[in-house]
């Protein structure tokens, strides 16, 4: 089986401002009420989900109030299943092999939903390692959303919504709860100029070669949901005392191969060629 193996460290005081940092202006998975919590992006381990994508605003350098942002034409999201993605036990440098921790993917079959923002809807494929879905093994999965010829003006906000389904956690292994990092673009102009702060909305957490500008950059933070371990069915076992949770992370080369929109920066071209599996119109 291929396995994801972690190369990325960040320090225990970052993890927890990314994951509990005011999200709310940010475009992320839409967090949900519960009968136990009232603002979580939590999903059982084992299950299949329904999510929304929100964007909240539109492109621009500073989304004070009153500053009337770009709309956003179109949007790409890239998630963290493929054989290279990063994986770190969470508040450590320790980076750990996802394999020994579950069953799956951290992000499996996902399907974009029809939505009422983007005219042209494109799911790209990739090599994953090896699943098992409806009793057959899967070494090729969804990697990638494109959105496209699309116009959210700003003050609206914008739901995208999708599905996917979820890894659970082997019985022997101390992890409770895995936190999937999402890298999400919003697209608002196709100027290659760097001095336009309202030409895209780049939420990735991290430069990396392509998207290296940090004044669209959201350096420091990262779209996420997290599936945590169902306790009660599956205990974890002794010597764990409370286990830890661990984060995976998109590669900067997944980043850099699905990420771009043709006629956006800093697209050089399009997405042709590198596993488009859909293209849907509505």
């Amino acid at each position: 089986m291929v396995t994801i193996k972690g190369s990325l460290a960040i320090v225990a005081m970052l993890g927890t401002m990314i994951v509990s940092g005011n999200a709310m202006a940010h475009t992320t998975v839409m967090s949900k009420n519960t009968p136990t919590q009232f603002s979580t992006r939590d999903e059982l381990e084992g299950t299949s989900g329904f999510n929304w994508f929100s964007i909240p605003h539109g492109c621009g350098s500073s989304h004070a109030h009153g500053v009337k942002n770009q709309p956003v034409r179109a949007q790409s999201i890239v998630f963290p299943n493929g054989a290279d993605s990063i994986a770190e036990r969470s508040g450590t440098k320790e980076s750990v092999n996802l394999v020994d921790y579950i069953e799956g993917n951290p992000v499996m079959t996902a399907k974009p939903a029809i939505n009422s923002l983007f005219k042209k809807i494109k799911t790209l494929n990739g090599p994953v390692p090896s699943f098992i879905s409806h009793g057959s093994e899967l070494t090729e999965d969804v990697r990638a959303f494109v959105f496209t010829n699309g116009k959210l003006e700003d003050g609206l906000l914008g739901v995208i919504p999708w599905s996917a389904s979820f890894p659970t956690f082997k019985s022997d292994s101390c992890a409770t709860a895995l936190t999937v990092y999402i890298a999400i673009a919003n697209y608002c102009t196709n100027s290659s100029n760097e001095n336009d702060d309202d030409r895209s909305d780049i939420w990735i957490g991290r430069l990396t070669e392509k998207f290296n500008d940090p004044d669209v950059v959201s350096v420091d933070f990262w779209p996420y949901l997290r599936v945590v371990r169902d306790l009660a069915k599956n205990p974890l076992p002794e010597g764990c005392n409370e286990g830890f949770e661990i984060g995976v992370y998109p590669s900067d080369a997944a980043i850099d191969a699905f990420l771009p929109i043709a006629g956006y920066w800093p697209a050089n071209g399009n997405h042709e060629g590198r596993g488009d599996h859909g293209d849907h119109k509505h």
